[in-house]
């Protein structure tokens, strides 16, 4: 493979960098295509890369670009993973922001000490003004956990302010678990300590914030158990996992090394294992283990324990026409009203402080911006 980014190379630095939006393919010898997508990311380049990448089976998709709308780079990255691409970005080049995002999607994900390959959290520009967007980051961290990348990698990603950006360095991918292919030059220079790629930690390009440290893993720590609550997120790949008590979940966490959390669905038997938690929600029938401090997750509304079959969970939305809607309502206000409401079945929870109630449970359908309780009993 090593090979082929030596021809991709070649082809390259025959091709003009300007910074406009340029997708372009180009055959190798034999099966193996060069894909270079080359300036910011725009609507409806995700369709033209779609476009030109069913035309081959194998590819190295080549990036430099300052990166653009977010989810056209999740588009772009969800069909290099698809079609199981390798990703690059050669000597000198950059890839940041959504571009970034992209890159990430690569079976194979070469770069060079020279390379720029950069992160930020998602954000909305409201008359120039740059506010982080947690539906937009919560996207992200659903479309990385597709890509069944850990969870110090999503943190890694999402946690640069939008105004700042986060540069890899080699030893970030090594402690955060992210597999790179690093391409050294004979020539290159020896480097003491960890440096950006890029190099020059005095550049325009250096991180202007500090470099994020990835949730500790504590050695021996102790274990808290929440009855009635699920960790939601997180999951660690491969999940769930049979198993037919909660001790066997806790001792399945134990051993396994990216194991921070899980939870127990005790009316399947199964078992999620999760790499961090940052929240617990009533779910009845389920017990959830974390290892950690007791204020590391935050509880949403409530607590009501056993004496209430009610289940809270992500992603999902209740159709159909509510009785009574709120504005300007938290998340942890609108499911604590509901299960106070005796005619209230179910309620819906969006980002924009929006709180709907129904008089029934289903049906449900998946909505990656919305939150739905509803009774179990």
């Amino acid at each position: 493979m090593r090979g082929v980014w030596l021809a991709c190379v070649l082809v390259l630095s025959s091709l003009s960098y300007a910074w406009a939006a340029d997708i372009q393919i180009e055959k190798l010898k034999g099966d193996i295509s060069l894909i270079s997508v080359v300036g910011e990311f725009t609507e409806g380049d995700d369709a033209h890369f779609k476009n030109l990448a069913i035309t081959t089976d194998k590819a190295v998709v080549f990036f430099n670009s300052p990166g653009g709308l977010a989810a056209v780079g999740m588009e772009i990255g969800r069909t290099i993973s698809i079609k199981g691409f390798a990703t690059g970005v050669d000597r000198n080049a950059m890839c940041a922001s959504s571009c970034g995002l992209a890159w990430l999607a690569g079976k194979i994900r070469f770069i060079t000490p020279t390379s720029k390959v950069g992160f930020h959290a998602v954000f909305k520009d409201d008359a120039g003004q740059k506010d982080v967007s947690s539906a937009g980051n919560a996207l992200v961290g659903s479309y990385l956990q597709q890509l069944n990348l850990n969870a110090n990698v999503i943190v890694y990603v999402t946690d640069a302010a939008p105004g700042a950006m986060q540069w890899l360095t080699a030893d970030d991918a090594r402690r955060i678990g992210l597999e790179i292919d690093l391409l050294t030059d004979d020539d290159s220079p020896p480097q003491a300590g960890p440096v950006p790629f890029g190099g020059d930690t005095t550049a325009s390009y250096a991180p202007t914030t500090v470099t994020v440290t990835p949730p500790p893993q504590p050695q021996g720590p102790a274990w808290r158990l929440y009855e009635y609550t699920d960790l939601p997120g997180y999951d660690l790949p491969g999940m769930p996992l049979k198993v037919f008590t909660v001790e066997d979940c806790k001792l399945e966490c134990d051993g396994n090394d990216r194991c921070r959390a899980f939870t127990f669905n005790e009316a399947h038997n199964v078992c999620f294992l999760k790499g961090m938690a940052s929240e617990a929600m009533q779910f009845s029938g389920a017990v959830s283990g974390y290892k950690g401090s007791e204020g590391d997750i935050r509880r949403i509304g409530h607590d009501f324990g056993p004496s209430l079959q009610f289940r809270t969970s992500r992603n999902v939305e209740i159709t159909g026409n509510p009785f009574a809607k709120f504005n300007g309502s938290t998340l942890d206000a609108c499911q604590d009203q509901c299960i106070a409401t005796a005619a209230c079945e179910g309620f819906n929870y969006y980002r924009n402080g929006m709180c709907f109630m129904f008089k029934v449970r289903k049906p449900t359908r998946n909505n990656l911006l919305s939150v739905a309780g509803s009774r179990t009993n």
